[in-house]
């Protein structure tokens, strides 16, 4: 009886070993990929401010994600968030209803929003890892 005892306990053993260790080999797998996958930065709150120079006064409001490479490219526009929205605002301020009345217009914003973003991490960090820009709502008031 004992030793069925003993063949049980190293039974149960084996069981409790492979469950334990079967999701550490996962997390692992789960981490490194984590480590280059794709995360999205949402500027919070929405960027606001006045553009379209001289006479009546405009507004626009924008929500902004910035997607990354992995956990290092969250950590570094976190880092500089102050800067990349100074600079995003900066470029909004400087609109005209013509540029903002068509797609084509907002989708050349966009892009010149994410090379002045690119730009800034560059600068500051030496490398970019930045791979996207995206207007994820896009309100003007006139």
């Amino acid at each position: 009886m004992s030793r069925g005892l003993s063949q049980y306990k190293q039974w149960v053993f084996v069981v409790l070993l492979v469950v334990l260790v079967s999701p550490l080999g996962v997390l692992a797998d789960d981490d490194s990929s984590m480590l280059t996958k794709s995360i999205y930065v949402a500027i919070e709150p929405a960027l606001v401010t006045n553009y379209g120079g001289p006479g009546r006064l405009r507004y626009m409001s924008v929500d902004v994600s910035l997607r990354v490479s992995g956990v290092e490219g969250e950590q570094q526009v976190k880092h500089h968030m102050p800067y990349i929205k100074d600079a995003i605002l900066n470029l909004f301020a400087t609109q005209t209803n013509e540029t903002l009345d068509t797609a084509d217009g907002k989708e050349a914003l966009r892009k010149e929003t994410f090379e002045a973003v690119k730009s800034i991490l560059l600068k500051e960090q030496k490398d970019s890892l930045l791979e996207d820009i995206l207007f994820t709502s896009f309100v003007v008031y006139r």
